[in-house]
């Protein structure tokens, strides 16, 4: 017996014509005729009486016809979640983040996407300073929220919206009690500068290196923002923040002030070259529909999302 015999006899059942029937199975009524007259001769049942002007359902037809449906309703069940678990299996975007990640706009995005590809398994992890580009370049994360600069040529970047930048300072430091810094009151200040393995361009912005035109001093090495905040409170080091990580982490030793003439943080979605994975884009397109309609959410941000 097979699931297409099944098929064949449900249909002539809906349609009392082997004409009508064959045609919506999309094939000749000579064959379909055949396919239902071996299948009663295996049966040893008829399931149709047939005449010049109709086709009857047969008492036993009609049993056969109520059971085979419940059949190819398995049948079907059985295709989609296999398909479903399949997809399950297969479709997961691993996400790197450093940081506050988007800040006030994490969760909007990430709800987001989670409700509208519920079949997607999200992975994340946490970046360190030193190690984020590495895991995005080597494929630890499939995509990653970066915070520029970047000069990779490995990385496609989008960049998604900038924001004012702050000065991490002791609380009982010389800043502690600022209302405002320039980049020329901290200039020469030690900073906490990002590991050695961390790319040049991207510690040099925090250590204002560009505004100097060299590097600064260096007044702790650090790998993680909770290092940094140490290094500051405790240390005498200065370093930089952009706006939404000065609300997301805090410390008692630590305040943080605006600059009011430093360059801007520019936060940006990134993702390797040559990855196929069909979900970074959907992500992309979804974190850039939230910033578009919840950028006031961030307090001090402006949309770089077109």
């Amino acid at each position: 017996m097979e699931i297409r015999q099944l098929q064949y006899v449900v249909r002539v059942a809906e349609t009392l014509h082997f004409g009508r029937a064959a045609e919506m199975e999309h094939i000749a009524a000579s064959a379909l005729s055949t396919h239902i007259r071996r299948l009663e001769s295996r049966l040893d049942v008829k399931l149709f009486e047939r005449t010049p002007h109709q086709v009857l359902v047969t008492p036993a037809g009609v049993h056969f016809v109520r059971e085979a449906q419940m059949i190819l309703d398995q049948l079907d069940r059985l295709r989609t979640e296999t398909q479903s678990i399949a997809r399950s299996a297969t479709e997961h975007l691993s996400i790197g983040f450093f940081g506050e990640a988007l800040g006030e706009l994490t969760h909007r995005v990430f709800g987001a996407f989670a409700a509208n590809f519920p079949q997607t398994r999200l992975d994340f992890t946490e970046l360190s300073m030193s190690t984020q580009f590495e895991e995005l370049g080597s494929g630890v994360v499939d995509v990653a929220f970066f915070r520029m600069p970047i000069d990779d040529p490995r990385f496609e970047i989008r960049p998604l919206f900038q924001e004012r930048l702050y000065a991490a300072v002791a609380a009982t430091g010389p800043f502690g009690q600022a209302a405002s810094l320039t980049v020329a009151d901290i200039l020469d200040q030690p900073f906490a500068v990002a590991g050695d393995t961390t790319p040049t361009e991207w510690a040099d912005f925090w250590t204002l290196a560009g505004v100097r035109g060299a590097p600064g001093r260096a007044g702790a090495l650090v790998r993680t923002l909770n290092e940094s905040l140490s290094a500051v409170a405790y240390s005498g080091a200065i370093d930089t923040y952009p706006a939404s990580a000065t609300r997301t982490f805090q410390h008692p030793g630590v305040r943080f002030v605006p600059i009011s003439d430093a360059p801007a943080s520019v936060q940006a979605f990134a993702w390797r070259r040559g990855n196929v994975n069909p979900m970074i884009p959907e992500l992309l397109e979804v974190t850039r529909t939230v910033i578009r309609d919840h950028i006031s959410d961030l307090p001090e941000a402006e949309s770089l999302v077109g």
